[in-house]
């Protein structure tokens, strides 16, 4: 194993779940070994044996049980989100190098921002499986932004299916901020009635409905996410002189652009005559970009970082309280935000 390079890195898995699985597949995939991986589920644990070939000693019921038992280089969290701060901190303390943790990072802002201390005291890397910048939809729409053809990002419109907002709109706050190169300064949510039923449990909860994101700067995204879709995720990136649409669960990208000779009159004469271009693009996936995060993290690389974890944690705070200020504007970086409310998010 060399010092950029997953291959041989000791492994574990906590939560072996759907997503626990796929991330079973990620880490065996870079030739990581799997020392250990844990689940309370008996089924999941055998599963994991079947289907992983995990040897049964290396399967455990507690998770930090086995932190303590086979000491991994590297762990994937990929548990319900209330357990996520306690099993970085766990994981942290028993001197795992390097830490992946699912979205949404935590809670409770208070619990992220005690992640990330107590990983920075430790010497140990946190990252978030916030996968955008690895996924040909956004890495091939950042590349288009800013470009002589488009010009810059003036705004973002997600039409979204029924996704929640911990459970995806989270990802669109770290998208935005990576396709932007920019913070979400400020977030106005107005949700609907309706609190999600969650199939991991009767416990959790999400919203449905709306939210306006800005950066400083006054880019933009508009996320609508009704509890009333049901099928689809487009989003359309408008720039200066062009729009790029693209839909992300089918693979499929179209660019309009104004043509050359017409790119400097003002953005009033919407109707100038464009270049039009198709292309078919990565549909939505988990395994890839989650390699590409490993990746990227060994190598000293760009990855999301549990600071990108925390402005997205943030965002999604900032719009339940604009949400019960009546849709108002509330800033990302407000020092009153809820730091310890504890979100039923799952």
């Amino acid at each position: 194993m060399t010092a950029n390079s997953p291959a041989g890195l000791r492994a574990a898995v906590i939560g072996l779940g759907r997503m626990g699985t796929r991330h079973l597949e990620a880490v065996t995939s870079l030739g990581m070994i799997v020392v250990g991986a844990a689940d309370t589920d008996q089924k999941a644990r055998a599963a994991a044996q079947d289907g992983h070939g995990i040897g049964a000693s290396a399967c455990f019921s507690d998770g930090v049980e086995m932190l303590r038992s086979v000491r991994p280089e590297a762990l994937v969290i990929a548990t319900t989100a209330p357990s996520h701060a306690p099993l970085v901190l766990a994981a942290a303390e028993a001197g795992v190098r390097y830490i992946l943790c699912e979205k949404p990072m935590a809670t409770s802002l208070r619990d992220a921002q005690e992640m990330l201390e107590t990983c920075r005291r430790a010497g140990a890397v946190l990252a978030i499986n916030h996968q955008m910048r690895f996924m040909e939809q956004y890495t091939r729409v950042k590349s288009l932004i800013g470009s002589e053809a488009l010009g810059p990002l003036a705004s973002v419109l997600v039409a979204a299916s029924n996704f929640g907002l911990a459970m995806n709109g989270s990802h669109y706050f770290e998208m935005f901020r990576y396709v932007s190169g920019l913070s979400v300064h400020a977030v106005n949510a107005w949700f609907e009635d309706t609190k999600l039923a969650n199939p991991r449990g009767a416990q959790f909860e999400d919203r449905s409905g709306r939210i306006l994101a800005r950066t400083a700067d006054g880019v933009s995204m508009y996320l609508d996410f009704s509890v009333n879709a049901g099928s689809g995720v487009s989003v359309i990136y408008t720039c200066r002189n062009g729009q790029i649409f693209v839909d992300e669960l089918n693979g499929a990208m179209r660019v309009v652009s104004r043509k050359a000779e017409f790119r400097d009159l003002p953005t009033t004469r919407y109707g100038m005559p464009s270049n039009i271009y198709v292309e078919n693009i990565a549909p939505a996936d988990v395994v890839g970009p989650t390699k590409a995060l490993w990746s990227a993290l060994l190598d000293g690389q760009s990855y999301p970082d549990g600071e990108a974890g925390l402005h997205a944690l943030a965002c999604c705070v900032a719009a339940h309280v604009s949400h019960e200020n009546g849709g108002n504007a509330v800033r990302v970086d407000d020092q009153s935000l809820p730091s310890t409310h504890q979100f039923k998010w799952a």
